[in-house]
């Protein structure tokens, strides 16, 4: 009896460690990959962001993005990584600069707001990626304003910046506030740098005030509850529509990443400056 707990602890260890990988591998279509392939295909589109973009551990809309048939003469490179701050956003733009894309889409601010949460929060982040300043409204709002003031100067994109999606689902609850603030504040920033803005939180928020859903789930930090659901999708059939519906979320899956639900909706807005609107008749 006591072999087969041994056993079986050792086979849960693999079996998480496989789904780690698949959850963290960086994306092959990102800024480093296309550098070292020198490549030079235009026209071209970097999505910048973290986990979200990333979509190892949310519904995948750059890939979504990719395989539409309207762009099959485009490049689309995908610069996203689980758990960034803006101030790694920051660390790309190097590398940016060398591709000079012709569409920049920047989905950031999900993380700086967590990290505002509580001390835990940002303990978390911290240790991640070493910080060693505190996480505020205003270094956001710094950042960002960097970030955008950069790519404008040093490339030739068009540079559309969304709203963070909402972080959690109880639009009374702090979370959900904290993340409707930062949505407010990217928004400030993008007119004062007069750059295209897409409302994401915005128009997930009013999304939710017309479903159906009569229980409305607040973000709670829970590790645990956010790799189960990562576990759950790459350990079985379940899409992630069903793991945001078996936890309780219209938009979300675990009160952070997006399900197709809500991918959808980010798609869409990305969709609507990249293709060219079709003339009335």
């Amino acid at each position: 009896m006591k072999q087969l707990s041994k056993l079986w602890i050792l086979c849960f260890f693999i079996f998480e460690s496989c789904v780690i990988f698949q959850a963290t591998k960086v994306p092959s279509n990102n800024l480093k990959s296309a550098l070292n392939a020198k490549s030079k295909h235009s026209p071209t589109i970097v999505f910048l962001g973290d986990s979200i973009t990333h979509g190892r551990v949310s519904y995948d809309y750059v890939d979504a993005i990719a395989k539409n048939p309207n762009l099959k003469d485009y490049q689309v490179i995908n610069e996203g990584i689980n758990s960034r701050l803006t101030v790694q956003i920051l660390e790309q733009l190097d590398n940016l600069k060398e591709i000079n894309p012709d569409f920049v889409f920047l989905l950031i601010g999900t993380n700086d707001l967590k990290a505002t949460l509580s001390p835990e929060e940002y303990n978390r982040y911290a240790s991640i990626w070493k910080l060693k300043d505190p996480v505020t409204e205003e270094s956001f709002v710094q950042n960002l304003t960097k970030i955008i003031q950069t790519i404008k100067k040093d490339t030739k994109a068009k540079l559309i910046v969304f709203s963070l999606p909402v972080l959690g689902e109880d639009p009374n609850s702090i979370p959900f506030q904290r993340s409707k603030r930062f949505a407010e504040l990217t928004k400030e920033v993008t007119r004062k740098e007069t750059v295209i803005y897409k409302p994401f939180h915005e128009t997930l928020s009013k999304g939710l005030e017309t479903s159906n859903l009569k229980i409305r789930k607040p973000y709670i930090q829970s590790t645990w509850g956010m790799y189960w659901t990562i576990l759950r999708y790459y350990s079985t059939t379940s899409s992630w529509d069903d793991l945001g519906d078996s936890n309780g979320y219209y938009y979300l899956t675990d009160a952070i990443h997006l399900n197709e639900r809500g991918g959808k909706v980010l798609e869409g807005m990305a969709l609507e400056e990249i293709l060219p609107k079709k003339e009335s008749p």
